[in-house]
């Protein structure tokens, strides 16, 4: 009998054992939605090792970090995954993420711009933009007013990259900006008073529209900005500056060569 119960309590203990042994397993959770029962091997810089579970001395497999969601370790903890190296935020902790502009030709067209841009996160940002429409350059219609507008960029990811591969700075890049313009200008235009002859005469225009831009910027030092663009797009009302835009054609666009400084 002393025998027996001793058996017993032996194979419960074995059955015990078993059974933790086998739930304590990674779980690894991947993009594509396949779940893979593990034993992960090494955790690299860009690439995860493992095992599978029920073939301990099997084949170790390799695996993108950036094709997992997350991995559930046998203790119970969970890492996050699925950010690309190029844009994980604490890739760029310390760099400045806003800056300061101002179009460096502007003031020989008769107007000047001042541009404000701030990172929402790596890839991504927003730019507020006030034209001085009279602060440069004099013409012949005198042209006076203002200009705003608001946009948001989407920086160009590389086509390919490698796993240590990373932005060099959270703003720089070549980008698409979609921007919403609104302008108020007053200037002098030529008409013809029969028979008086030429002359000219006060007109107030309200512009407004929506452009598109593509331009690449470049950041030196974490200091000095360079920002060249291009935009096309529809516009209301005429605006002889920085923004062009024509009531009759309904067309505008704009042409940015911009020089700045990073701030905090």
């Amino acid at each position: 009998m002393k025998i027996a119960f001793i058996r017993i309590i032996g194979l419960l203990t074995l059955f015990c054992l078993t059974g933790f042994g086998l739930s304590a397993q990674d779980v690894i959770h991947k993009k594509s939605g396949e779940i893979v029962q593990a034993s992960v091997v090494e955790l690299g810089v860009g690439e995860i090792k493992y095992r599978l579970f029920d073939q301990p001395n099997g084949p170790i497999y390799v695996v993108e970090k950036e094709s997992i969601v997350k991995i559930v370790f046998q203790d119970g903890h969970t890492e996050f995954y699925g950010t690309t190296r190029m844009d994980a935020s604490e890739l760029f902790a310390g760099q400045r993420d806003k800056n300061v502009k101002v179009s460096f030709l502007g003031p020989l067209l008769g107007y000047t711009n001042i541009l404000y841009e701030q990172s929402v996160r790596p890839g991504r940002s927003w730019e507020a933009k006030a034209s001085i429409v009279g602060l440069g350059r004099q013409f012949d219609d005198h042209a006076r007013g203002f200009i705003g507008s608001f946009a948001y960029k989407f920086y160009k990811k590389p086509s390919f990259y490698t796993n240590d591969m990373k932005r060099s700075h959270l703003l720089q890049g070549a980008y698409v900006k979609p921007e919403v313009f609104l302008g108020h200008m007053r200037y002098e235009e030529m008409v013809f008073d029969y028979p008086n002859g030429t002359g000219r005469k006060l007109v107030d225009d309200t512009s407004v529209g929506l452009l598109l831009n593509i331009g690449k910027q470049w950041v030196f030092d974490d200091a000095f900005v360079l920002d060249l663009s291009a935009g096309i797009g529809y516009g209301s009302g005429n605006s002889r500056r920085s923004i062009y835009s024509s009531g009759e054609s309904g067309l505008a666009g704009t042409i940015g060569f911009n020089i700045g400084w990073m701030i905090k």
